[in-house]
């Protein structure tokens, strides 16, 4: 198994916070190698934590909110910020002035869209 993402990453020091099962709260600094972690234990430790951070905010989409979501891409940076239901998309573009059906199509099939490249008034030459 390959190691490459651990010998990139190499040692790295942070100070953190325990609070043991007597509530004594002790505060250390301790150095993480990951040098010898192979790539695929590296990615499975990334993933658990975007996991864990998308978890949290899903808890307020009703569970037909979160059956809509499967099979769905996350941006690793993504996770843990608010999800968006598929409803809320198609909501927030309706209020831009989007048309429903338009809006739809661009949330459930956005390569369906294409982009053309319209000048804005200040490429207009006088």
């Amino acid at each position: 198994m390959t190691n490459q993402i651990g010998r990139l990453i190499g040692k790295v020091r942070h100070t953190l916070s325990i609070t043991n099962s007597r509530d004594e709260k002790v505060q250390i600094a301790l150095t993480f190698d990951f040098s010898t972690a192979t790539d695929a234990e590296i990615k499975a430790w990334a993933l658990s934590n975007r996991v864990i951070a998308f978890q949290r905010p899903a808890r307020d989409l009703s569970a037909s909110e979160l059956n809509a979501l499967d099979g769905t891409t996350v941006i690793a940076s993504d996770a843990g910020k608010k999800v968006v239901s598929r409803d809320e998309k198609i909501k927030t573009l309706v209020n831009a002035g989007i048309p429903l059906k338009l809006a739809i199509i661009a949330v459930d099939n956005p390569e369906l869209l294409e982009t053309v490249n319209v000048p804005d008034e200040s490429d207009k030459s006088e």
